[in-house]
């Protein structure tokens, strides 16, 4: 396995990646089946193509008119709509990115866990940092659309463009809630968002803060300090975390 492939299936992103993996493969398979009848079936338009082509003009040329409709064909079998688990994956591998020099340039203030499992669910926690703020819960949000405002409406609910996103927050909420239950400590809780626009400082809902993803660094550090969270206390609490927050994929 090449190294790209095997960090992929390890740490950010991993269990997005390993959903979306399976996703493909099935739909690979499905392709295969299509492609036993369907290759023989354009196969004969394909010749009769090829042929008139070749009368008309010469071989070379019927040749090339048999080979571009098996080409399209074969295309139209094996395309691909992509999968929202593969994109969820990669937006937690570009948030495991910018989460990286925090560690790096922290000088042992900072840990960063990727893509650990909620104890008794079938859920799991996209980041858990912990650094002189105490733990944070971040969860990756990749809203393609750049058109799309993330919003408050009048009741202080999440919207992402026309789309509602108060239960998002809600399972948020109750993911980071598991968090403090294995860590013995509450959580603060951030939405990451990818793409869609973020206004500039980010949005507050039901208690979560709802960043663009470029200002995550910022805002983490910006956050009060608890008192005795020094890199002691942060080694302690990512062993407790190693323990009972295993990876999820």
């Amino acid at each position: 396995m090449s190294s790209t492939a095997s960090r992929r299936r390890s740490g950010a992103g991993a269990s997005a990646q390993a959903m979306a993996d399976a996703i493909r493969a099935d739909e690979r398979r499905r392709q295969h089946r299509t492609a036993v009848w369907a290759l023989p079936a354009a196969a004969v338009p394909a010749t009769g193509a090829g042929y008139i082509t070749a009368t008309a003009t010469n071989w070379y040329a019927g040749a090339a008119v048999i080979a571009v409709i098996t080409v399209l064909t074969l295309g139209r079998i094996y395309r691909t709509k992509g999968s929202t688990w593969a994109t969820g994956a990669a937006g937690e591998r570009k948030t495991r990115r910018i989460l990286t020099p925090l560690v790096w340039g922290g000088l042992g203030r900072w840990i960063v866990l990727h893509d650990r499992q909620i104890p008794r669910s079938r859920a799991n926690l996209d980041h858990l940092v912990l650094g002189p703020c105490g733990p944070v819960y971040v969860d990756t949000k990749t809203w393609t659309s750049k058109s799309s405002k993330v919003r408050l409406d009048a009741r202080g609910h999440l919207w992402y463009g026309r789309y509602p996103q108060q239960r998002a927050v809600e399972t948020v909420i109750w993911e980071a809630s598991r968090a403090a239950e294995a860590l013995g400590h509450p959580v603060r809780t951030v939405i990451a968002v990818h793409h869609a626009a973020v206004p500039p400082g980010g949005l507050i809902s039901g208690g979560v803060s709802i960043v663009q993803s470029s200002e995550l660094r910022q805002h983490l550090r910006s956050l009060p300090k608890e008192p005795g969270w020094n890199r002691a206390r942060v080694r302690q609490a990512a062993f407790l975390a190693e323990q009972r927050l295993r990876p999820a994929a």
